[in-house]
């Protein structure tokens, strides 16, 4: 029989588990932050026991497990990312334009159903609900589709919300949470975003460095837009 020590023995960081499950690092940390992969913190950092990835790769497979072990198998494709370094964005407003500068940015290309999309992502700063916060967004051509504001705590929590609008184009309030969002971490936007006229509709919520999620809930949007 083992002991603690030796059933403690092993820890994995992120990077390990993803290289074993042959996925990137943000949806090994999607995988934890939806309570389907168990872990712990040390700091900042994640980490998992031999236990619990032993545990995950052979537990029943739920549909969304089903699509990741689909992913695993090479049936789905992932995005592929290319930084593109700082821009700047020209938005149109009442009376003229504002220029939005961008500090950094990433070309993302996936093929769904035999089309290949391509998105923008950019990382900039903004006001919002009463503070200067991280903001993400991300483009399909010269449309946003999304955009992610900074919690209260980004600088130590690197946590993102996106409010969810459903294909009425109105913000998902007290709705049930559709089937396209099963397995996203889904909470009030204002329990993230905290300040005046924060919004209290649904949002996603997800860390600064999880682009997988971030694209996934762009390319929701898009479809629900009637873009693809």
């Amino acid at each position: 029989m083992n002991s603690e020590k030796e059933v403690l023995s092993r820890i994995w960081t992120l990077n390990e588990v993803a290289e074993y499950l042959k996925v990137s690092e943000e949806v090994i940390r999607r995988e934890i932050e939806a309570g389907r992969l168990n872990g712990f913190r040390v700091g900042d950092e994640w980490r998992c026991t031999q236990l619990d990835v032993q545990a995950y790769v052979t537990k029943p497979r739920s549909r969304i497990g089903d699509q990741l072990h689909k992913a695993l198998e090479g049936e789905e494709n992932s995005w592929t990312l290319e930084e593109v370094g700082s821009f700047d964005f020209r938005w149109p407003k009442e009376g003229g334009s504002s220029v939005e500068h961008y500090e950094k940015g990433y070309n993302a290309t996936k093929v769904v159903d035999g089309q290949q999309i391509a998105l923008k992502v950019g990382f900039s700063d903004r006001k919002a609900a009463g503070q200067m916060r991280k903001r993400v967004t991300i483009w399909l051509g010269h449309r946003p589709l999304v955009e992610f504001a900074g919690s209260n705590d980004y600088d130590k929590d690197g946590v993102l919300a996106s409010v969810i609008k459903l294909k009425s184009n109105k913000q998902m309030t007290y709705q049930r949470i559709p089937a396209e969002y099963e397995g996203f971490k889904v909470q009030r936007y204002n329990s993230v975003v905290k300040g005046p006229r924060a919004s209290t509709a649904f949002a996603v919520v997800v860390h600064k460095d999880d682009l997988t999620s971030m694209l996934e809930h762009a390319l929701i949007r898009a479809r629900w837009k009637g873009l693809l």
